[in-house]
């Protein structure tokens, strides 16, 4: 699956956030995006807490909706702290719902 990702993602030419638009550099398998996330930790970390999405049919792990809140927190970026405000409103929602 990693491999028809970075396959799919190098036609996007995507560019390193910040890097001189000369610099090259090659999508493989394994596709490692992130190495951890503050104040969270490394993808094991974040695994016992991750929720169950499906996309195109298929089921896919993404961060926990409490572990994202607690990213953007720390980020705080204008643009997270924007994101915030709709990621809690999300929580209840789901909380009065009595989902997760």
């Amino acid at each position: 699956m990693s491999e028809r990702l970075a396959t799919a993602l190098a036609t996007l030419n995507l560019t390193l956030r910040g890097a001189p638009a000369e610099l090259k550099f090659r999508l493989d398998d394994p596709l490692d995006l992130l190495g951890s996330l503050e104040p969270i930790g490394t993808y094991d970390d974040l695994l016992p807490h991750a929720e169950t999405v499906f996309i195109g049919g298929h089921p896919t792990r993404v961060i926990g909706l409490d572990d994202l809140i607690r990213i953007k927190r720390s980020i705080g970026r204008p643009k997270d702290r924007e994101s915030l405000l709709h990621l809690e409103a999300i929580k209840r929602l789901r909380e009065q719902e009595g989902l997760r």
